[in-house]
């Protein structure tokens, strides 16, 4: 099931939990706005400014995705 996704998209997708798990905790919603900010940086500034990365929008929405997630879940 997950040989279908890409190496990158998963390390996203980690990163972004990482990120996500302490701040949405610590946070609740700003803590949403944190990963939302670093994943743009990563973005744009890292990827893109820079040119050590190929900046995509869909790699800045599985990083944000974790913090959704898991502020769903505290919410509840």
């Amino acid at each position: 099931m997950f040989n279908n996704i890409p190496k990158d998209k998963l390390l996203h997708f980690f990163y972004g939990a990482l990120i996500s798990f302490g701040s949405v905790g610590l946070f609740d919603v700003h803590g949403l706005w944190f990963t939302v900010f670093i994943a743009a940086a990563k973005e744009i500034i890292y990827d893109w400014y820079l040119g050590k990365g190929n900046p995509e929008f869909n790699d800045f929405v599985i990083t944000c995705l974790p913090a959704l997630m898991f502020l769903i879940i505290k919410i509840q």
